[in-house]
C-alpha cells in the first residue's frame, strides 16, 4: 500500500496514557518534600527560598498537568475524526462498489 495509514488504536492508547499522566501529575505535591526546611528554620533565607520553590513547583506541575491532559484530549479527538473519516470512506467505497458490481 502506498501513502500513509493512521493507527487509530495507537492514537487512542496515547490519548489515554497522556490523560492518565496528567491526572497523576495533578495529584503530586512536590512542595511537601521541602516544607520541613521552612518549618525547621523559620525566618531564614532558606525558609523563604523554600516557600518560593514550593510555589514554583506547584505552578509548573499544575501547568504541565493541564497541558498533557489537553494533549491527551486532542489525541482522542484526532482518533475520533480519523475513525469517522475512515467510516465515511468505507461507506462511499461500498456504495461505489455496489453500483458497479
Amino acid at each position: 500500500m502506498s501513502g500513509y495509514e493512521v493507527d487509530i488504536e495507537g492514537l487512542r492508547k496515547a490519548a489515554n496514557a497522556a490523560a492518565s499522566a496528567g491526572e497523576q501529575a495533578g495529584r503530586i505535591t512536590l512542595g511537601e518534600a521541602v516544607a520541613a526546611v521552612a518549618e525547621a528554620m523559620p525566618d531564614s533565607a532558606s525558609a523563604e527560598r523554600t516557600r518560593a520553590l514550593t510555589t514554583a513547583w506547584g505552578e509548573r506541575l499544575r501547568a504541565w498537568s493541564a497541558d498533557i491532559t489537553a494533549f491527551g484530549g486532542n489525541l482522542a479527538s484526532s482518533a475520533d475524526r480519523y475513525a469517522k473519516d475512515e467510516d465515511a470512506a468505507r461507506r462511499d467505497f461500498d456504495l461505489f462498489g455496489g453500483s458497479i458490481g
